[in-house]
Order: structure tokens, then C-alpha cells, then sequence
């Protein structure tokens, strides 16, 4: 185990690297340096795997890559002939089919009759032994004179075996005499120091090598009953062979005498000049696709142009006898593939949760993308593809986050146990946009303050009148325009900002302390905003300067000057002209009390006009 996560480059030029960091690693089944990466190939992904990942960035792991078994001379497969001593005798036979016992122990089937020492007369005197298998290369199915033992040792021996009853038919029988248990079948227990069973069947292709294991016509998956139609056979006398069923005749017959004895299974007719099988092929294997259906039996001539044998079906037997045959050895079975995903078409909020349901604990892949162009919507929207893998946790839920930009997309979802990828299950999930609730505009609101002023106060730059407006945009141009007001004082118009809260404010003061009366009069304002729309009426507002209580106006003239003559009798008062500019004056005190406004505002001067004497 790494110590710690450090992640880095493993340097896969260097070997000694390679093999150091894989020195902990058991069960790699194919690996290989290339593109800058460790390339591992590995039937199931251990902690000691995963902790390489996190260690080396380049180090790249295949799942499901199983350990592969060598083709041998030794690995006995499905139509290979096999010798048998019958005391001062010997024959051969043909193998049917190779696997393993309950125990994983290996193991071929073949015909009963095989284990039977026979005598001319029919009668069954004892059991064979079984000796070594055959030579291919000399066997008669490859043209030669067969009974050459490979030199390889004894197959085995037997295991159950069984030819008929075990009594002898003279003819003269009942025919109801026939029992289910009148098989001819029988099981080699393969001397696993030797030999390797080895699934398949041979089509005689590689008999020169001696090695039938390269040269496979089938692998065969499951043992079942045959069907109407064409049937294959390989053996070691006629090698690969074609028959047909012959329907007729198993539509009436489920027994035939073979050799004296009742064997349940079922004809097969060819040509005479292509026989299904002949001497020497018996046990040989009968197949139909990837589907073991029977051992041979016996045969002979039907008429004078046809052929015809018989097959000791394989499924009946197995039954009958009891035998726990697999096909492939136990613990090496190859795990099936999970079921695909149960997952429905959904709809979510942007980033809202995708759910489905899988095998507990299967590693769970989708993919997304919008949907193909030409379809609905697929061009209109914004959406974007990706992918992500999640594991099922323990009841088979699992949950990936969505996307999330709006629109439609098409998911697949893919579950993947122990190097097994399911069947893709597709569905659409559909991402709605996003309301957002827009709040509703503040109330706008506009407060004079004061709305009635003294003269005197309100040619004071620290009193005046202030006008606080609210309800704009943050940021938004507020304008306040004085509309009307004495015909003596010229109107201004003033900008300000809205603040944060959509608050402004002004300050308006006049500017001639010398003659505050000359401001007396009523004063109509109104705020504007640079975003109003023609529907939004201007806020209104208006305030009056009037007398003070002690005086016409109050203040003074220093003098007798009413404030409307000049030096040079012009009228213009000396000032430069009518218009004084506007000051930024600062609203000092504005803010107490208003809680939404900002000290600072902006100030309007009104200033005077002149008087014309008449």
C-alpha cells in the first residue's frame, strides 16, 4: 500500500520504475507502456489498483481483462479421439464435450458404451479403462490409420458410465420395457496433471499441429434440446459433420436398439457418401450453433442412399444420470451484465438533482447532450453536453447533479459491475429556466421639508429647504426642477444620483441675504427620472417663503438701498449678472432621521433678478 497521496508521473521508459510500482499489484492480466502511460488491464479493479491510480496521473486501468489460457496439445476439447483398453483389446472413441464438475474438477462427456467391454454376441463382460487420447494428426479424420496414442499419458478414468439396462435384448422383448434411465452416456474424470478440458468443439482444421484446441468450430454456451433442422457433429473417425433431423421418425420414436440395449435420444439422417457418423465416432459431439445436444450412439445404413444415426440427447441424459456438468468452471464463470438502468424522463431546476435506479453498487455512467439538430428545440437553446460517473448505493438509488443551462437534453445511463457494461437506458431530462421574482418597485415619494419657510432662514445656506425624493433605480439620473416660483427668481434645474436605495436629495436656498424679501412667494418643484417611462407622472412638491413675524421680509438694505439699483444706473445690480452658480453644497444634517439618504446631496442657489425701474 502508498503510504501517502502524492500524486506524479510515473516514468514508464524507466523499468525498474514499471516494475517497482507494480511489485504490489496482483492480478494484472495485460499491460503495456505507450503514449506516456502505463496501460494495465486488469479483471477487477482492487484497493492495491486504485491506490496506483492516485499515486502515478498516468497510469490508465482496463476492468474486466481476464488471465488467458494457453492452447496446449493437452487442452482436450469437444471431437478429439480417445483410446480405451477392453482387456485384450482396445478401441476408440470420440470425446463430446469438455468442463468441470460441481468441483471445478474437469471433466468429458462421451458415450456409455465406450466404458463397456462388449462381446460379439452383444453381451457386456466388464468396463474399459480408458487410456491416452489419440494422435490427431493420424487419426482417421485427418486420413490417417488412427489407434496412435498422443504420448501424452491417460486421459483419466471413469466416472458415472451407463450403456442401456444392462440387459441384453434378444428380440422378443416388450417394448414397454424401455425406461428413461436406458442411456447411453458417460463422464471421463480428466487426470488434471495431464490434461485441460478446454469448451469447444473441433472442426479438424489444425490435426496436422496435434493440437485441436486451436482450431475451434464453436465454443458452446448451454446444453438444450435439438431442434428441427440442421445438426453438427465432430468426431474422430468422419471429423466435422452435417446431418438432418430426421422429424418423422422422432415424432414416433423416443427409443432405438443400439447394439442390443434401449438408448433414449433421437435419428439423424445424410448421404452415404457424406455420412453424420460412422465407427470410432462414438461420444462424439452433436451441437447445433453454440447448443450441446447429444453424444453419438450408433448409426447404419437407412436405405440405399441414406445414412442414418443415432444421438444419445444430452439433456435427458444429464438429467437421468444425475452428473453436474458446466460449461464453464465454477468461479471462473464470466459475470453477466447488470440490468440496464431504470431511470424516467425528468424535470429539473438548473443544477437540480437527476435520479435513477441501478444494481446496488454497479458504477453508474450518463452521458448528456441536447438533442440531435433537426429535432424540437435543439437549435434554439443553449444547452451543452457532458458526462459523469456515480455509484448506486446499497437499495440501487443514485442521484448526479443536472445542468444547468435551461433547455432539453438527451441522457443515457449506463451501469457497469465488475468489468460488465449494461444495456444503455435513454431518457430526457428537461432543465426549466430560472424565474426570478422581480421585486415591485418602491412607492416613489417626494417630502419638502420645510414646506413653509421664513425669508430669513431661507436665505441661510444651512437651513433652506431640503426636497428628499425616493423609489429610482440605484444609480439612476434624478432630476428636480424648480417649475414656477416669484416672477423675480429665475428657476433651475438639478441632477443628482440615486443612491443604493434609490433615494436623492437637494437643498434650495437663496442667495440674497441682503433682501430676503425678494424671495417671498410660492415655489412649485417636480423629480424626474432618467428611466420614467411615458406612463410614470413627475413627483410634485411645492413650498412658500414667507414673512418673517417681525418684519416685511426681514434682514436689511444697510442703508436704503432696496437692492435693485446699481452704481452705474444700469439696473443690472453689479453682480455680473442675474445667474449665480450652483454650489455643491453639503446637506449637513440632511441624513439624521432620513435613513435613506446620503449626506452630501446636491444644493440649488436660486438667485435674483433685477428689478426694472420703470
Amino acid at each position: 500500500m502508498w503510504l501517502k497521496d502524492c500524486s506524479q508521473k510515473l516514468d514508464v521508459q524507466s523499468d525498474a520504475q514499471v516494475q517497482k510500482a507494480l511489485s504490489d499489484i496482483d492480478g494484472v492480466n495485460a499491460y503495456g507502456a505507450k503514449g506516456g502511460k502505463l496501460n494495465i488491464g486488469v479483471e477487477k479493479k482492487t484497493a492495491e489498483v486504485k491506490d496506483l491510480e492516485k499515486k502515478f496521473t498516468n497510469i490508465d486501468v482496463t476492468v474486466g481483462v481476464k488471465e488467458l489460457k494457453r492452447y496446449a496439445e493437452t487442452d482436450v476439447v469437444g471431437g478429439a479421439g480417445y483410446l480405451a483398453d477392453a482387456g485384450a483389446g482396445a478401441g476408440a472413441c470420440s470425446t463430446g464435450f469438455s468442463g468441470w464438475d460441481g468441483d471445478g474438477k474437469p471433466v468429458v462427456l462421451t458415450a456409455g458404451h465406450c466404458s463397456k467391454i462388449i462381446e460379439e454376441t452383444g453381451d457386456i463382460t466388464g468396463d474399459t479403462t480408458v487410456n491416452e487420447t489419440e494422435e490427431p494428426k493420424s487419426a482417421p479424420a485427418n486420413g490417417g490409420e488412427g489407434f496412435k496414442a498422443s504420448g501424452n499419458g491417460v486421459l483419466g478414468e471413469w466416472g458415472f458410465h451407463s450403456y442401456g439396462s444392462g440387459d441384453l435384448l434378444d428380440g422378443s422383448e416388450d417394448p414397454s420395457t424401455a425406461k428413461d434411465s436406458d442411456i447411453d452416456f458417460a463422464v471421463i474424470n480428466v487426470d488434471e496433471s495431464k490434461y485441460a478440458a478446454k469448451n469447444g468443439v473441433t472442426d479438424w482444421t489444425s490435426a496436422d499441429s496435434n493440437d485441436l484446441s486451436t482450431s475451434l468450430e464453436t465454443d458452446i454456451t448451454k446444453v438444450g434440446a435439438h431442434e428441427n433442422g440442421t445438426v453438427q457433429k465432430s468426431g474422430r473417425t468422419t471429423g466435422l459433420t452435417e446431418g438432418e433431423v430426421f422429424t418423422e421418425y422422432n415424432d414416433k420414436f423416443d427409443f432405438a436398439n443400439v447394439g442390443g440395449y434401449w438408448v433414449h435420444g433421437f435419428g439423424v439422417t445424410s448421404s452415404n457418401d457424406k455420412p453424420f457418423s460412422q465407427p470410432g465416432d462414438s461420444g462424439g459431439a452433436v451441437f447445433q450453433g453454440d447448443t450441446a445436444v447429444g453424444v453419438i450412439s450408433g448409426g447404419g445404413p437407412l436405405d440405399e442412399s441414406t445414412q442414418f444415426g443415432w444421438v444419445a440427447d444430452l439433456d435427458h441424459s444429464l438429467e437421468q444420470s444425475g452428473v453436474d456438468f458446466n460449461l464453464e468452471k465454477p468461479g471462473d464463470e464470466t459475470p453477466e451484465a447488470p440490468a440496464a438502468p431504470e431511470v424516467k424522463d425528468q424535470t429539473i431546476k438548473p443544477n437540480g438533482d437527476v435520479t435513477g435506479k441501478a444494481t446496488a453498487g454497479s458504477e453508474v455512467k450518463l452521458d448528456w447532450a441536447p438533442p440531435a439538430k433537426g429535432t424540437q428545440g435543439a437549435e434554439a437553446q443553449a444547452a451543452t453536453e457532458g458526462s459523469e460517473t456515480v455509484k448506486a448505493d446499497e437499495d440501487g438509488n443514485f442521484t448526479v447533479e443536472g445542468p444547468e443551462t435551461a433547455g432539453d437534453y438527451d441522457y443515457t445511463a449506463v451501469a457497469t459491475v465488475d468489468g460488465k457494461e449494461s444495456e444503455a437506458a435513454e431518457f430526457q431530462v428537461t432543465v426549466e429556466e430560472e424565474k426570478t421574482e422581480t421585486p415591485a418597485p418602491a412607492e416613489r415619494e417626494i417630502n419638502v421639508d420645510p414646506k413653509e419657510i421664513a425669508a430669513s432662514d431661507f436665505v441661510k445656506e444651512d437651513k433652506g429647504v431640503t426636497v428628499t425624493v425616493k423609489g429610482f433605480d440605484e444609480g439612476e439620473k434624478v432630476s428636480l426642477k424648480v417649475a414656477s416660483g416669484p416672477e423675480n427668481v429665475e428657476g433651475i434645474t438639478l441632477d443628482e444620483t440615486a443612491n443604493e436605495n434609490g433615494a436623492a436629495a437637494f437643498s434650495i436656498y437663496g442667495t440674497s441675504e441682503a433682501d430676503p424679501s425678494v424671495y417671498l412667494g410660492k415655489y412649485d418643484v417636480t423629480v424626474t427620472g432618467a428611466n420614467d417611462t411615458e406612463e410614470e407622472e413627475a413627483l410634485a412638491g411645492s413650498f412658500n417663503v414667507v414673512e418673517d413675524e417681525e418684519g416685511n421680509g426681514g434682514g436689511g438694505n444697510d442703508g436704503g438701498d432696496d437692492g435693485n439699483n446699481d452704481d452705474d444706473g444700469n439696473g443690472d445690480g453689479g453682480d455680473g449678472g442675474s445667474d449665480l452658480p450652483r454650489t455643491g453644497a453639503e446637506l449637513t444634517g440632511l441624513a439624521a432621521g432620513a435613513g435613506l439618504l446620503v449626506v452630501g446631496g446636491a444644493a440649488v442657489v436660486l438667485t435674483m433678478r433685477r428689478n426694472k425701474k420703470n
